[in-house]
């Protein structure tokens, strides 16, 4: 139980919620800031990877506007139902079911951007700084990480809650802030609990 606690939901517990659909945090669309984003032109078409990207709705609306997307997910579940909707809807984007933290060097300096959406909380606080690693490592210099952070107010989790000052202290070092600021356009369920953020790596 205490390495359980310790690592927050290991992969089996994943794919148990697309075993029973039990799927409450999957907002069934793109989460509306990152449409607002991409409105705002603040978003240019690239390589993007979205780890943890479960049904993919960020991978299809953003390969749908002419983005390079890699989707990441270590549930076969999430992989199987992304590709599946990619098919369907005659898209091109690269499904991995993969764990994050292990991408293969050839992904070193690859993307543009990365789009951060309830990965974040999800894994265990302890793996936060791996997360920054990873995700340094494989954007390229100047590379944005645009993504909603969720501050449950809770303790436990997943989610893990997540503030404004824990994304300062972790991402501080290798990113500079465009933007970090309470989410006022969150859905509903999420409303007044999101930090939207956008950062550059250094």
């Amino acid at each position: 139980m205490a390495d359980e606690i310790r690592n927050g939901y290991e992969q089996d517990d994943w794919q148990k919620h697309y075993d029973e659909n039990d799927l409450a945090w999957d907002l069934g669309e793109v989460a509306q800031p990152f449409v607002r984003l991409w409105e705002d032109n603040l978003l240019m078409p690239g390589t993007l990877i979205v780890p943890g990207c479960g049904q993919g709705h960020e991978v299809i609306y953003f390969a749908e506007r002419g983005f390079q997307v890699t989707g990441v997910d270590f549930s076969p579940g999430a992989v199987s139902l992304l590709q599946d909707s990619l098919k369907r809807k005659n898209l091109n984007a690269q499904v991995l079911h993969r764990n994050f933290f292990e991408l293969e060097a050839k992904h070193d300096r690859a993307y543009d951007a990365l789009l951060e959406q309830t990965f974040f909380c999800a894994i265990h606080p302890d793996q936060r700084p791996a997360y920054v690693e990873t995700v340094s490592r494989i954007l390229k210099p100047g590379g944005l990480l645009f993504g909603l952070f969720y501050e449950t107010g809770e303790a436990g989790g997943p989610p893990f809650n997540t503030t404004e000052a824990d994304v300062r202290n972790h991402f501080s070092e290798a990113f500079d802030f465009d933007r970090l600021e309470k989410c006022t356009f969150s859905s509903e369920q999420r409303k007044d609990k999101e930090w939207l953020a956008v950062m550059r790596k250094k």
